[in-house]
């Protein structure tokens, strides 16, 4: 039995391997994670029986990303996303996507030259937009049909270049590659701003242990405006995307969009909440929202309150709500609503309130009691008494 740490987003992992080969394989893979024989653990992460060795590999490489991720939740940010590091500056791209959809190809192709290797799998960002790396193995589909059979390479195998000293996140990308590029083969690469409620929106489901955290949803909002927003990256080939990342990250400013943080008033956001283990979409709620029918009729004099929530932004004239793990977005008459149900109040003084803020409409007190159903239906309201 051989004994092997790997330190893993800050914290180090025993696995014991009975096999000297698979020992030996395991500390070529991980060898930018590899921690000194005494350092310190704070548990250990079972390697698999299996007899496919690389299917052994891959299961070892989920399980102490899961156990990082677990014993980090709530210190910190941490993306499903590739990040590479300019080289000369520290300033990382985070190149969010969900699994299979090209994080792996971006790094792989991205740091075999032009970029610093951050990681293929998992961004950590500090309070200060501090990056730490995660450079494990790049895990490869081996068969198309079978995309969770996987080989795992060490960055040094594939020649990827280091992470340099004090990275820090500047650059928040959505991968998007244009599948269909072959019928415009000379189209060029191209990074489209995303507004900020809609990057947030698209960015939450691919964190993880969001809700852990400390307001978690000003965090986000606030790690995206201090780097200049969110982005698309649309492109052919990732390697193309080079320059333009590069200059991107070299010539970024803040957002100027205005972010307004509702505080819960008894302090849930500093309870960990727990992970969805499906990404959650956020639910939307407006004006032209159908009511449920789950909901009873609602008389004038029901009284409503905000419901338990976690964390709340309000971003332009929109409101995103973080309730337990499910974002829920907020516009129009749900978010005048849930603004003006900070404390106790009945259907009819929301309906005025309704009418002052949007004006007067034939069907005010029915859209408004169809709104407040809605939220109620997604818990983003609650009755009182």
């Amino acid at each position: 039995m051989t004994a092997v740490h790997i330190e893993v987003l800050g914290s180090v992992f025993a696995v014991d391997i009975p096999s000297a080969d698979d020992a030996g394989r395991i500390r070529d893979q991980w060898a930018r994670c590899m921690a000194p024989a005494d350092a310190a653990t704070v548990g250990d992460v079972p390697y698999g029986s299996h007899d496919d060795s690389d299917r052994r590999d891959y299961a070892l490489a989920s399980s102490l990303t899961m156990a990082g991720i677990t014993q980090a939740a709530g210190s910190r940010l941490m993306l499903h996303a590739a990040g590479v590091a300019d080289r000369g500056t520290g300033q990382v791209a985070v190149l969010v996507a969900a699994s299979g959809t090209g994080k792996t190809t971006a790094a792989h192709r991205l740091c075999s030259t032009e970029f610093g290797y951050v990681s293929d799998e998992t961004v950590s960002i500090g309070a200060d937009d501090d990056v730490l790396p995660y450079p494990k193995p790049l895990s490869v589909v081996i068969d198309g049909d079978s995309p969770q059979h996987k080989s795992q390479h060490g960055p040094d195998e594939l020649d990827l270049q280091p992470c340099p000293a004090q990275p820090h996140a500047a650059l928040f990308a959505l991968l998007e590659r244009d599948r269909d590029a072959e019928a415009e083969p000379g189209a060029a690469p191209a990074l489209e701003r995303v507004p900020l409620m809609d990057g947030l929106l698209e960015l939450i489901p691919q964190t993880s242990a969001l809700p852990a955290m400390r307001r978690p949803l000003q965090t986000l909002a606030g790690a995206l405006q201090r780097a200049g927003g969110v982005w698309r990256l649309r492109y052919r080939e990732v390697e193309e995307t080079a320059t333009l990342l590069r200059d991107a990250l070299r010539s970024r400013t803040p957002d100027p969009t205005r972010v307004v943080a509702f505080e819960p008033a008894d302090d849930r956001s500093s309870r960990p909440t727990p992970e969805p283990t499906e990404p959650t979409q956020p639910t939307d709620s407006d004006q032209t929202s159908a009511a449920s029918d789950e909901v009873p009729d609602l008389p004038d004099t029901t009284c409503v309150i905000r419901a338990p929530y976690v964390d709340a932004v309000g971003i332009e004239d929109e409101i995103v709500v973080l309730v337990g793990s499910r974002p829920a977005r907020l516009s129009g008459l749900g978010a005048t609503l849930w603004i003006h149900a900070a404390a106790s109040e009945s259907i009819t003084r929301l309906t005025e309130l309704c009418v002052a803020e949007h004006g007067d409409h034939p069907q005010a007190a029915d859209l408004v009691r169809d709104a407040i159903r809605d939220l109620l239906q997604h818990s983003v309201l609650q009755q009182v008494g």
